[in-house]
C-alpha cells in the first residue's frame, strides 16, 4: 500500500526528520450515494487509518505523516466517466458541492505544498479532504 513511506522511513529516522504524504479520497470517508465504491472505499479508508499509525509511529523521530482525500477532481478519467446531460454529468456534480465547481489537480497540489513545507511542521496525523465543503462534517 504505502511502499515508498516504508521505503524512506529508515532515512528519515536517521536524519530525525521527513514528511510522509499519502494520497486517500473522499471515498474512504464513508459510502457514496450512488453506491458501488465498496471495495475503492476501503482501499482509501486504509490509506487514511494506515497514515494515521505512521503518523504516531514515527512522530517521536520528528516525521509527520498526513492524508490527502481528494473529491470529485476534473481528471481525465474524471471527465471521460460522464455523459453531459445525464444526473452523471460534471456540472450535475457540481451542483452538490459549496463551491460549485470541480476541483482541479493544482487544488490538490496546493494542500500537498502545504503539508511538505515547515508551515506544516506541528500537523500530523490528519486526514484533509480537498472536496469543496462534499464530505459534510
Amino acid at each position: 500500500m504505502n511502499l515508498f513511506g516504508t521505503a524512506v522511513a529508515p532515512i528519515m529516522k536517521k536524519q530525525h526528520s521527513g514528511k510522509i504524504i499519502t494520497v486517500s479520497s473522499v471515498a474512504g470517508t464513508g459510502p457514496s450515494i450512488d453506491g458501488g465504491y465498496a471495495r475503492y472505499g476501503a482501499a482509501k479508508a486504509a490509506t487514511a487509518h494506515y497514515t494515521r499509525y505512521l503518523a504516531q509511529d514515527l512522530g517521536l523521530f520528528g516525521i509527520t505523516a498526513n492524508c490527502i482525500a481528494p473529491g470529485v477532481i476534473a481528471t481525465g478519467r474524471i471527465m471521460a466517466t460522464v455523459i453531459p446531460g445525464t444526473v452523471q454529468s460534471n456540472r450535475d456534480r457540481a451542483e452538490f458541492i459549496a463551491l460549485r465547481r470541480l476541483g482541479t489537480v493544482e487544488d490538490c497540489a496546493k494542500v500537498v505544498e502545504f503539508l511538505a513545507t515547515d508551515l506544516s511542521d506541528y500537523v500530523t496525523g490528519v486526514l484533509i479532504p480537498i472536496d469543496s465543503g462534499l464530505v459534510r462534517r
